[in-house]
């Protein structure tokens, strides 16, 4: 029986747990309640009461191991919300002049009120632009969310030299860290040295140069150096702004 103490389940907390799940299952994260809580923003209750939900939808599963991963109809709302979510965050940076920091706060509330019209109206506006401001894919209107071949930063071997595709992290502290850094997406970054025993990473960006945590580093995705990855957007802003 429902507890009558717990709050309903309304379709944004459906959608925030939704995206949840795709964003921890593409960084081949194990999608844990507390996770997906966190993102969310609800109590584990609450969460686990909208997980709930999801199964009985038939839009989340639990695998032999007893994870949590999305149906393949699961896999395809939660792309619309993703597309939604990083659709809304180029309107606030490209249109609105908003600083790439406070994109993801302002598109968690615009996303669920954006109608398939409303969605198609304005990719058409951004020119149909491939990533978010923070490099993250923006899935096609049909649900293929591209997958470019990536890297963590942490993982990346001394002497080589790579460019920044994608930050993981869109929390507003450390998104602002990096900027200050001039780690924006398609920066060049020249690894320069990897301290043994899970030590910081000496980086080159530009003519400065920087000790970088483990845990930052592990926060920004790569690709090998060299080329223009083709960006989100032919007149973009410069992010830290």
């Amino acid at each position: 029986m429902p507890d009558p103490s717990q709050a309903p389940v309304t379709d944004e907390m459906l959608e925030d747990c939704l995206q949840a799940l795709q964003r921890l299952l593409q960084q081949d994260r194990s999608a844990r309640l507390e996770e997906v809580a966190a993102f969310a923003r609800l109590t584990p209750e609450s969460t686990g009461a909208v997980l709930a939900e999801l199964e009985g939808r038939g839009l989340v599963e639990r695998d032999p191991r007893g994870c949590l991963v999305l149906t393949r109809e699961g896999q395809r709302q939660a792309a619309g919300v993703l597309r939604r979510h990083r659709l809304s965050e180029r309107l606030f940076t490209d249109v609105l002049g908003l600083p790439w920091d406070q994109a993801h706060e302002q598109a968690m509330r615009l996303e669920h009120s954006i109608s398939p019209v409303g969605e198609a109206r304005l990719a058409n506006l951004l020119d149909n632009p491939a990533t978010c401001p923070h490099g993250s894919p923006i899935p096609s209107s049909d649900g293929r969310i591209p997958a470019p071949e990536s890297r963590t930063l942490d993982r990346v071997a001394a002497r080589s030299r790579v460019r920044i595709q994608q930050i993981a992290n869109e929390e507003a502290e450390f998104l602002r860290y990096l900027a200050s850094l001039g780690l924006l997406p398609e920066a060049e970054v020249t690894v320069e040295e990897v301290a043994p025993f899970g030590g910081p990473l000496l980086i080159q960006v530009g003519g400065a140069r920087y000790a970088l945590g483990r845990e930052v580093a592990g926060r920004i995705l790569v690709r090998d150096g060299g080329g223009d990855g083709g960006g989100g957007r032919r007149r973009r802003r410069r992010q830290g702004d």
